[in-house]
């Protein structure tokens, strides 16, 4: 199978030390083979990101590694409408699953034909302590406004979603960016709100992209506000980074 390959794969350069594809200069990210790598994205909060595709899965899905200065730690798959069809923390062991069909599913060609797109959806949770449901709904709207990136036109939008802990529901809101030719989301300013009332902020914009043959293309090494900063992640803002 696809997946498991790419999660083997994936889960080999989560070591520090891996072996790269090339025997000389900086280490390079390796995908399946029978797939094909055709982006790499250096991101704010020392993020670099790759996407790929592979011919046996099915049309329009890809697949996404995100790597910090210790390596590979979050694997997700989606499909041409970037449903969050299943991604993997290589780290923690976690799998999250969307659960199908959903009420409300998400649709970025939804969003790009009307500029808003709303969602209702629920992900089945799997760790080693055992398995739980997360219940999300949320949604994106276009500003309207657009930013040049390396090059790049990116729409921005603007999102929102929730699901509920026994606390009391967890918000993430903010700004993201769209290229409608990749037919990718990349991360922006978010905030996290948490059961609390607590608030953490983060930064995940773009700053580079690299195509095949271009300069970075690959690279392992995060280039943007790298150091002894601390990643506030969680599995569900991983996902809005993904998408």
């Amino acid at each position: 199978m696809t997946s498991l390959r790419t999660l083997l794969c994936v889960a080999i350069l989560a070591v520090p030390g891996a072996p790269a594809l090339a025997q000389d200069g900086p280490r390079l990210f390796q995908v399946p083979e029978g797939c094909t790598a055709f982006l790499t994205v250096q991101s704010r909060s020392c993020l670099v990101s790759h996407h790929w595709s592979c011919e046996a899965d099915p049309e329009g899905t890809h697949w996404r590694a995100t790597l910090d200065q210790d390596g590979a730690f979050y694997l997700s798959f989606t499909d041409a409408e970037f449903r969050w069809l299943r991604s993997w923390s290589l780290r923690g062991g976690g799998t999250d699953t969307l659960i199908e069909p959903e009420e409300d599913p998400a649709s970025l060609s939804e969003l790009l034909e009307t500029g808003r797109d709303t969602m209702v959806f629920s992900i089945r949770e799997e760790t080693a302590t055992g398995t739980s449901q997360r219940d999300y709904t949320g949604f994106d709207r276009l500003t309207g406004e657009s930013v040049t990136v390396d090059g790049h036109e990116l729409q921005v939008t603007e999102f929102a979603y929730e699901y509920g802990t026994p606390d009391g529901p967890r918000r993430t809101e903010g700004n993201q960016f769209v290229h409608e030719g990749w037919g990718l989301f990349f991360g922006g300013l978010e905030t996290v709100t948490l059961p609390s009332g607590e608030t953490f902020e983060g930064n995940y914009s773009p700053m580079e992209f690299a195509e095949p043959g271009e300069s970075g293309f690959l690279s392992m090494q995060p280039l943007y506000d790298c150091g002894d900063m601390m990643s506030a992640l969680g599995d569900d803002t991983l996902w809005r980074v993904s998408r």
